[in-house]
């Protein structure tokens, strides 16, 4: 038996716990309550304590000098940015989850620095990047396995989910992916793993086939855009120095100027297909661009984490009632989770000085990964910050994980010799990191585990049994210190409390949702707790603001019709009335008809 040499056992046994992080976007636990989402985010905070304390035995062992570099302060100045906004300016306890997640982000890219500054750097991101192809070809096969009925989707209205939620951040990461498959299947393996070229590069061919197989139907814009962006970066960089691009330019101008307006035409027409493929999308994302920029400009220190949901509703409502919105703005407006885009969500989030320092920390990590000609990583970044400005990465966390990763392994600098530190004076502060981010990790994780048993019994009992809503209210009681920032969970608490008529504690958890999220249901519901308890201003003041947040809803409205009736205001009654004979809703149903069928007999009487 061949002899294992003992610093290749370490070697292993701490990039391992790194390997299961990057592994996060496949995990789907189906114990739990949306298993797709929160699977991951809890197999994220079990890894997470395993890498850093992987990380810190790695530190003590190799007593190896460390530098910081500049990349390291721009990634420190913006995570401060985005503490002080959520701590100082805003209230963090409205949601501790994105705290949480944070705060262990920011330990990742630590244990990242650590582990690629104290191994081989060149060999270890080789494992890292065969991982994220490997977990490319998975979510493609697993893609198309659904696509064929094989698999069920994550998604009840979508065929093609892999093992995400949703089509768009599935798309997404398969576009994000595709560069690194193509960097090692024209560059193959580096000398260190030359005898599994061809291993390597035919499972690179096959994620690219496979990948390119199943994107079309998940029928993504801003995955294509963003896949195409990347892959052109990797063939920049591998075509370039082998034709001598430059002096071919150069040598030829005529020739590449109608190429590149060929190309300028082309990209064109492409753009205006994209939009009128899906018009009414397109619009919508427009919009919520138009409302986001006004939000951020209402609060230029930013909302604090996870609160883009109310900071865009209350935007929207004052924009739809300030005379100056169009019909198709109207007919286009809903309630989104997210800005749809990354740049603008961080400026409403965690203030423009955040997104400064955001833009500092792109740029100077394109010029560092640039210099050292790593295209792998590039491409894959460009990918990543084009599919950003149309949809939501940074919101989902397997992107998360990635962006970390790509920072990570171009924020190392080795210095000359002569300018090392002696190791005495540099390996104490980077032992204490390293143990304050096995603390932070621990402290998350234990933090954590209620969520998980919450989440697990949430799922367990579907509490929507009628005849039991005293043990609905019981459980849905006791998850409240644990789920209190996720508002799915509020509204159906608040739910169950409004069918028992105890209408005040249900206005008291509505009141706590809706500093999360702009969602007008939630409005809606707490106007009818106010009407049971004939609190008639208030409940017309929340119908009122529900549609004004979404217009082309007629649900609102129809409420409104209903509380003017009972308030005997008969006239008013019957305006709200032909407001939902005559509005056209964004989408028709029998909802729709049975609710003008209801108002037209009101005004009948």
């Amino acid at each position: 038996m061949k002899h294992i040499p003992f610093k290749k056992i370490v070697h292993i046994i701490c990039l391992s716990p790194f390997v299961l992080v990057l592994a996060t976007v496949l995990v789907v636990n189906t114990d739990l309550f949306n298993g797709s989402v929160t699977g991951k985010y809890f197999w994220f905070y079990g890894t997470m304590a395993l890498a850093s304390l992987s990380a810190c035995i790695a530190v003590i062992l190799y007593k190896k000098p460390f530098r910081f570099s500049l990349l390291d302060g721009i990634t420190a100045a913006f995570a401060c940015s985005v503490y002080v906004s959520a701590l100082v300016w805003n209230d963090a306890s409205q949601n501790t989850t994105k705290l949480a997640l944070f705060t262990l982000l920011v330990t990742l890219y630590v244990g990242f620095r650590l582990v690629l500054h104290v191994f081989d750097r060149h060999t270890t991101l080789v494992v890292f990047v065969v991982c994220i192809v490997l977990t490319g070809l998975a979510e493609a096969v697993w893609g198309l396995r659904q696509l064929y009925g094989y698999t069920p989707s994550q998604h009840n209205l979508y065929k093609i989910t892999g093992s995400f939620f949703n089509p768009g951040p599935y798309s997404g990461f398969l576009a994000v992916v595709f560069p690194f498959a193509l960097y090692v299947l024209l560059h193959g393996a580096p000398v260190a793993v030359k005898n599994r070229q061809a291993v390597l590069r035919g499972t690179a061919a096959v994620t690219c086939i496979a990948i390119l197989l199943v994107l079309p139907a998940a029928m993504s814009r801003a995955a294509w855009l963003g896949m195409i962006a990347g892959s052109v970066v990797v063939l920049y960089g591998y075509y370039a120095p082998r034709f001598s691009l430059k002096k071919y330019c150069l040598r030829h101008k005529k020739r590449m100027w109608i190429v590149g307006s060929a190309a300028v035409l082309f990209f064109a027409v492409a753009c205006a297909g994209m939009y009128l493929l899906k018009k009414d999308s397109a619009d919508g994302r427009l919009l919520i661009w138009k409302v986001s920029l006004k939000a951020a400009a209402e609060h230029p220190l930013g909302v604090g984490l996870g609160n883009f949901g109310n900071a865009y509703g209350n935007a929207q409502a004052a924009y739809m009632v300030s005379g100056s919105v169009s019909e198709t703005e109207k007919y286009v407006a809903d309630s989104p989770e997210y800005a749809f885009n990354e740049y603008l969500q961080i400026a409403v989030e965690s203030g423009v000085a955040s997104l400064l320092l955001f833009a500092v920390l792109l740029a100077a990590a394109y010029i560092r990964i640039v210099r050292a000609k790593n295209w792998a990583i590039a491409g894959a970044l460009t990918a990543l910050l084009v599919f950003a400005f149309f949809s939501y990465p940074f919101s989902v966390l397997p992107y998360l994980i990635l962006f970390v990763f790509l920072l990570a392994s171009h924020a190392h600098r080795q210095p000359p010799p002569e300018q090392a530190l002696p190791c005495v004076v540099s390996r104490l502060p980077v032992v204490f990191l390293s143990v304050v981010c096995v603390a932070l990790s621990i402290v998350c994780l234990r933090r954590q585990y209620p969520s998980y048993e919450a989440y697990k019994r949430w799922n367990a009992n579907l509490f929507h049994s009628q005849g039991m809503i005293d043990k609905v209210l019981e459980s849905y009681e006791s998850f409240y210190p644990s789920l209190n920032d996720q508002t799915h969970y509020l509204f159906e608490y608040a739910q169950s409390l409004s069918k028992m008529e105890q209408y005040g504690k249900s206005n008291d958890i509505l009141q706590r949702a809706v500093q999360l999220s702009g969602d007008p249901m939630l409005y809606n519901m707490m106007g009818k707790n106010h009407q049971a308890l004939k609190e008639y201003a208030q409940a017309e003041a929340c119908f009122v603001k529900a549609g004004q947040v979404v217009p082309n809803r007629l649900y609102p409205w129809y409420l409104l019709a209903k509380l003017y009736n009972e308030m005997g205001l008969h006239d008013k009654a019957c305006e709200m009335a032909t407001i939902v004979q005559t509005k056209e809703p964004k989408v028709h149903s029998t909802a729709v008809n049975e609710m003008r069928e209801e108002v037209k007999r009101l005004c009948e009487k």
